[in-house]
């Protein structure tokens, strides 16, 4: 393994354990299976809703390497003993997709 290659798995592991969380992703017709996601919430976005005010929206970023194609209505349940509760979110659109981590934005969520 490069300098270069150890460095950003080191980089990967360091943004892996402070901003991700376990969950379980559920596509509706196989059993459902761990992952670990990154949740962002209240993200501003300006060009929703076919206007340039300001609305903020739920985003998940995904690995790849957990689920290759992740789809709309898909779900991810938080388990995370932080959030109070069970926490399902639904998939409703790919933002990016840049080959090793897709970011979706969120519907809803419910305990």
């Amino acid at each position: 393994m490069s300098k270069f290659d150890a460095m950003a798995a080191r980089l990967e592991a360091a943004v892996d354990d402070h901003f991700a969380m376990d969950a379980l992703y559920d596509d509706g017709t196989n059993p459902p299976f761990p992952v670990r996601v990154i949740i962002d919430l209240q993200v501003e976005q300006r060009t929703a809703f076919e206007t340039n005010m300001p609305s903020n929206r739920d985003e998940l970023e995904i690995r790849k390497t957990y689920v290759a194609r992740p789809r709309r209505n898909h779900k991810v349940v938080i388990t995370d003993p932080a959030w109070t509760g069970q926490t399902t979110w639904v998939l409703d659109g790919m933002i990016t997709d840049d080959g090793h981590v897709t970011r979706h934005w969120l519907n809803g969520s419910s305990s």
